[in-house]
């Protein structure tokens, strides 16, 4: 699990199932965002293409977490509620892998969240 015992305020969670084409661009995106109090639970569905490859790349970070299923779950609920269950954070970003994000959307939808304390979510 994550590597550090601090709380994030944000855990982000990388749900994949062979998305290595698009998985270093994702993972760069979140690394990328400006606010950075965040935690990265990567969960592999068991890929049969380079995916965990792509994301070891990023395991230097202490913020990264690399969660690997032997069996696919069929279902990426499952990988949902498999991050959340792991999650430390006070909020959750499901960031699915083959998807990019604006390096301010964290910092945007962590701001309105604040704004609006009896908001449930916020998207974009």
């Amino acid at each position: 699990m994550a590597k550090t015992s601090a709380k994030p305020r944000v855990s982000v969670i990388v749900p994949n199932y062979n998305h290595e084409p698009f998985l270093r661009a994702r993972l760069q995106s979140i690394f990328a965002q400006t606010l950075t109090d965040f935690e990265v639970i990567y969960l592999d569905d068991a890929s049969t293409d380079n995916s965990n490859e792509v994301a070891q790349e990023f395991s230097n970070d202490p913020r990264f977490a690399l969660v690997k299923s032997s069996t696919n779950s069929g279902n990426p609920f499952v990988q949902w509620n498999k991050g959340v269950s792991l999650a430390k954070g006070d909020l959750v970003w499901i960031a699915e892998s083959d998807d990019r994000a604006e390096a301010q959307l964290l910092a945007g939808l962590v701001a309105a969240l604040d704004a609006e304390p009896q908001a449930a979510f916020a998207y974009c």
